[in-house]
């Protein structure tokens, strides 16, 4: 009996960890836009719900920025409408104005 048991604990622990997808290191240029508190990151082709830094981020509503991050894995294959979350590593203001 405890040996089972101890083989069940086991086998779903190694279920958890197969399952989990790493996360996938992007680097996106575009507008910082706050949207009723929510930043979001326009770009030509995506937008992107920005988390993290939410305090740094207030100074930079309404730049253009270049964002480097982490989504969520199989994000980037998400619909066109659909935002992709973006976990905020660095941020760099390019330019005053949104273009």
């Amino acid at each position: 009996m405890r040996k089972g048991s101890i083989f069940l604990i086991a086998l779903l622990l190694l279920a958890q960890c197969v399952s989990q997808q790493p996360n996938h290191s992007i680097t996106v240029a575009g507008c910082v836009m706050n949207m009723n508190g929510e930043f979001h990151l326009l770009t030509r082709d995506r937008t992107y719900i920005l988390k993290g830094k939410h305090d740094t981020l207030l100074g930079y509503d309404g730049k253009q920025v270049e964002v480097k991050g982490t989504t969520d894995a199989g994000s980037a294959s998400s619909p066109q409408g659909v935002p992709i979350v973006l976990h905020i590593i660095k941020l760099k203001k390019v330019a005053d104005f949104c273009q």
